[in-house]
């Protein structure tokens, strides 16, 4: 048996529509952050920083309940599914 590494090959097409995607994507989240609150600008850097809900509400004087609410809000903004995709593409793309 050979000690070669298997390669995954992606045809030219698929390579520039997987591309085209992850920049739309990118591009999308980035026009939205100007859409973004203070707070929920706020909260997606304390997120980023890897703070759970209960130490966000806590640091910044508010409920876990309305935390929650601006986490809905900001990934619904951004077009995220969960906070660590925002969490990701934040610290990625120098947002906080």
């Amino acid at each position: 048996m050979s000690a070669e590494r298997e390669q995954l090959m992606l045809s030219p097409q698929l390579t520039q529509a997987l591309a085209r995607n992850i920049r739309q994507q990118t591009n999308t989240a980035a026009a939205a952050v100007s859409q973004l609150t203070g707070r929920e600008l706020e909260i997606l850097g304390l997120i980023a920083a890897g703070s759970a809900n209960k130490h966000i509400a806590r640091d910044l004087g508010i409920s876990e309940a309305t935390v929650k609410v601006h986490v809905k809000h900001l990934l619904k903004k951004l077009n995220f599914r969960s906070r660590v995709e925002a969490a990701v593409w934040a610290v990625s793309n120098h947002i906080v």
